[in-house]
């Protein structure tokens, strides 16, 4: 799959979840609940990402939040260098993590007002009650995507997406690859691999 698939299914994926559905019992539950939600949001906002994009990211924004632990995300995705990084560093990747992920699915996720979503039933109960992996299939017209929510419940006890499986491709640890490449590159130095980040997307 081509990485600009990956990132439309990604997109797909996430606005999935809705936050009325955080507190479901479980996160199965919540999916299922929600499956069709991201055709009714592509359709009635597409005018808006041509009109005013800058107010059509901040829409996505309020979105993902409420079911995505970018914190988390960015922290595995720094994995061994987040401890060499000081805290400015660490919540300047965070911030920017966020908003380079964000403006790249802006430019891409209408392209996915066609695609299905289907949310396969729970086979067995997860060993780690706070901890689930929900299967999904991402249906386009020429082929049927497998995909993998890994999912953990916080405090608070919402249900937050911390990685997602694309067709065997794991996206949390191909950005990792792509920190530490970056981090290899420039010689550990956190400031320049941001840079470089932030060019690369």
């Amino acid at each position: 799959m081509k990485p600009k698939k990956i990132l439309l299914v990604l997109i797909c994926l996430i606005l999935n979840f809705s936050p009325g559905y955080l507190f479901s019992d479980t996160p199965h539950k919540t999916a299922e609940k929600v499956h069709e939600n991201v055709i009714s949001f592509i359709n009635d906002n597409e005018d808006l990402h041509k009109q005013d994009k800058e107010s059509f990211i901040e829409n996505i924004d309020s979105i993902m939040d409420p079911v995505v632990d970018f914190n988390r995300i960015a922290r595995n995705v720094m994995g061994k260098y987040y401890k060499q990084a000081n805290k400015s560093q660490r919540d300047k990747f965070f911030g920017v993590f966020r908003s380079t992920l964000l403006k790249t699915y802006t430019d891409t996720f209408v392209e996915f007002k066609d695609e299905e979503i289907r949310v396969l039933p729970k086979k067995e109960d997860s060993k780690k009650p706070n901890r689930s992996k929900v299967k999904v299939e991402i249906i386009t017209d020429t082929k049927v995507y497998p995909a993998t929510y890994d999912m953990y419940r916080n405090k608070e006890g919402e249900w937050k997406i911390i990685n997602i499986v694309v067709n065997g491709v794991n996206l949390g640890l191909t950005f990792r690859n792509q920190f530490y490449s970056l981090s290899i590159k420039r010689n550990a130095d956190i400031d320049l691999v941001i840079e470089e980040w932030v060019a690369a997307l």
